[in-house]
């Protein structure tokens, strides 16, 4: 009912209660005069009464109309502003928008009383009902239109009939503008490092070397140029750099190509490849300082991992580019006799030692923690292997050493080894640097001081920092870096022959009978260990086969698939025993001999796990392919522990990591 229908109303009702009260008093003083004076007293009354509240009433209607002419200027200004508004209901209908949106937006795209559930083609209703209740996402959505950023404030107005939504649009173009020249004006740091340099420069003559080395530098400074930056050489052969953050986003998207630039200069080097590793730190704030660390840290896991790549750490994680070169055996034993004195003095310094592997060991681990705990037991010190004692080859390489009275009480699980853990304790980690498999995590993770020796490529950061840690991917094995301590440290014949014939059992094993990934330093390993007594063919007697195990071979071998006409894959779920691992393994080295074939998989259950084992013949990076998974290792030999997935699951995960690679390589 309107408001003059109503008024009309009211004065018929005012008329009708006015004769129908005159009619009273003249009946009441015929039949009575008091009555009828009475009843005029109350006449007045209520005609008075009835002014009052008409007086009032006015009043309240005026007050009414002053507020409808308030709301028509209200209306009329927001029709008018140069702000875009629109009111739509909660099912994407479009109710009413002013002129600023008609200007912003086509009219095409949609029309008042359509419903949906987009308002348009730009304006998603549902991005209105995310920000709804939320007053910290309140105006923090986003839309570009004609070049032009706005960020949208949108309020929820509900009604008796409807709800709708109110969207105002704000033009935040500059504020926009100015966070993203911020951003890629943010200074990045970046170390870079020719690889393998001391090779290089022993294999060559100086004149030369000195060619070659000019010829690097004016690729990186060609690379750095292009991108408005800085480089400065602080050591031979080590540059500092600095660039702009707007432009990496080109060299992520080319994969960092400078790494095959820099290779493309190998034919200058008489078959000495030709590789540079890069470590950048993406950070947003914080000091110089604070960059510089972190790109020395992301360079040291670039070596760490292999060389010939390109860490970038942002605020949270690492992002890896590069590594499809082979890394090439060094020569040298520089860092081994640094790293040698180093862990002589520390050992000396502890109380006691604590040395574990890898979980589910395989020989290497098991005889490089052997090689650590005769140099503390040459210093004097009481020492404690932590292993999993029911383990097969575990058992095989204490039955191997039961001749030795040092190794009777040497082992421990790791329930007795987090006892003996004290603050001075010296914990060292021998053929594994991933430390979600390290035989006991807690024991990692409660030691202060530690020292890790691997020839394993690292997969991430640690998360605590190390007394040593010495990752060396190009070794062939864990024997072989602690092998060659050994013979600095040691004297001659002190390393007894069954420990000897154990470590070089474990470069046997990684080198597959030094048929793979061996080089110079692995040959003056092994001479080594057979000069303190080890006799080849007692380590090989420690892989032979037993029946179960031949016979499982034989059912991996009848599984074996082609994928890609190069990859080579098969699976075991006949059982959960845990020796599939150490099977697997072997059928992986088996499958390589198969014509045309550049790398294999084998997967199994073990463990109420998935494993997957890893080998290449060199052409393949197998490590990048399990990183894709949660694995990681070597080059060309690498594994991976799958938890909470059955068989089909892990053979997709491993088929699509497998053409992830071959489509970014």
């Amino acid at each position: 009912m309107n408001l003059k229908k109503l008024f009309k109303n009211n004065i018929f009702m005012l008329v009708l209660s006015i004769a129908f009260m005159i009619a009273f008093c003249i009946i009441a003083f015929v039949y009575n005069v008091k009555a009828g004076i009475l009843s005029s007293i109350l006449f007045v009354c209520y005609i008075v009464y009835v002014l009052i509240y008409s007086y009032f009433s006015s009043g309240e209607i005026k007050n009414n109309l002053a507020g409808k002419s308030l709301a028509s200027h209200t209306f009329d200004f927001i029709s008018d502003m140069n702000v875009p508004v629109l009111l739509g209901d909660s099912k994407g209908a479009v109710s009413w928008y002013n002129n600023a949106f008609r200007e912003l937006f086509s009219e095409s795209s949609f029309k008042i009383g359509d419903s949906g559930k987009s308002i348009s083609e730009e304006i998603d209703i549902n991005m209105f009902e995310t920000a709804r209740g939320n007053s910290a996402a309140n105006g923090s959505l986003l839309s570009q239109k004609g070049g032009r950023h706005y960020r949208i404030y949108p309020y929820y107005i509900e009604t008796m009939r409807k709800n709708f939504w109110l969207a105002v649009w704000i033009d935040c173009t500059d504020h926009e503008e100015l966070i993203k020249e911020h951003a890629e004006s943010n200074l990045l740091v970046a170390y870079a490092a020719v690889d393998n340099i001391n090779e290089l420069s022993s294999g060559i003559q100086q004149d030369r070397y000195r060619e070659i080395s000019a010829k690097i530098y004016n690729v990186l400074n060609e690379w750095v140029n292009s991108m408005h930056g800085i480089i400065k050489e602080y050591e031979r052969d080590k540059y500092l750099i600095f660039f702009e953050d707007r432009y990496i986003n080109q060299q992520i998207e080319s994969k960092f190509d400078i790494l095959d630039k820099i290779n493309d200069l190998s034919a200058d080097t008489d078959g000495v490849p030709l590789t540079v590793s890069i470590g950048i730190a993406r950070l947003y704030g914080g000091g110089l300082d604070e960059k510089e660390e972190a790109a020395k840290n992301s360079l040291q896991l670039a070596l760490q991992r292999g060389g010939a790549q390109v860490v970038v750490k942002n605020r949270s994680d690492n992002d890896f580019y590069g590594g499809r070169t082979k890394t090439i055996q060094k020569r040298t034993k520089i860092k081994s006799r640094v790293v040698a004195n180093q862990l002589v003095s520390l050992i000396s310094k502890a109380s006691d030692i604590l040395i574990m592997g890898h979980a589910n060991p395989d020989f290497d681990a098991v005889a490089s923690c052997v090689g650590i705990a005769r140099l503390s037991i040459s210093l004097g010190k009481n020492v404690k292997i932590v292993e999993d004692l029911d383990n097969q080859n575990f058992l095989i390489c204490r039955d191997k050493l039961s001749a030795l009275k040092e190794y009777d009480d040497l082992f421990v699980d790791k329930v007795y080894g987090q006892e003996l853990l004290k603050p001075d304790t010296l914990v060292v980690i021998a053929d594994v640097s991933n430390p979600g498999i390290f035989e006991s995590p807690e024991i990692y993770r409660n030691a202060e001081h530690i020292v890790v020796i691997d020839h394993h490529r690292q997969i991430q950061e640690f998360t605590k920092n190390h007394d040593i840690t010495y990752i060396e991917p190009t070794a062939s094995s864990a024997s072989e870096l602690v092998a060659e301590m050994l013979e600095i440290v040691l004297p001659l014949n002190c390393l007894a022959k069954e420990e000897a014939e154990l470590m070089l059992a474990g470069i046997l094993l990684d080198t597959q009978n030094f048929t793979r990934n061996v080089g110079i330093r692995t040959f003056s390993a092994a001479m080594y260990l057979r000069g303190e007594g080890a006799n080849t063919s007692n380590a090989q007697a420690l892989f032979k086969y037993q029946l179960g195990e031949f016979k499982k071979i034989a059912e991996f071998e009848r599984n074996i698939f082609i994928f890609r006409k190069i990859f080579a894959i098969t699976q075991y779920e006949n059982d959960n025993d845990p020796e599939n691992r150490v099977t697997a393994a072997q059928v992986a080295e088996r499958m390589l001999m198969i014509d045309g074939i550049h790398a294999s998989f084998t997967v199994s259950k073990a463990e109420n796990a998935i494993h997957i084992s890893a080998r290449s013949d060199g052409s393949v990076n197998v490590s990048l392919i399990l990183e894709k998974i949660g694995g990681g290792g070597h080059f060309d030999s690498a594994g991976a522990r799958i938890n909470g997935t059955n068989m089909k699951q892990t053979m997709s995960m491993l088929r699509e990591a497998i053409v992830n690679y071959c489509d970014n390589n």
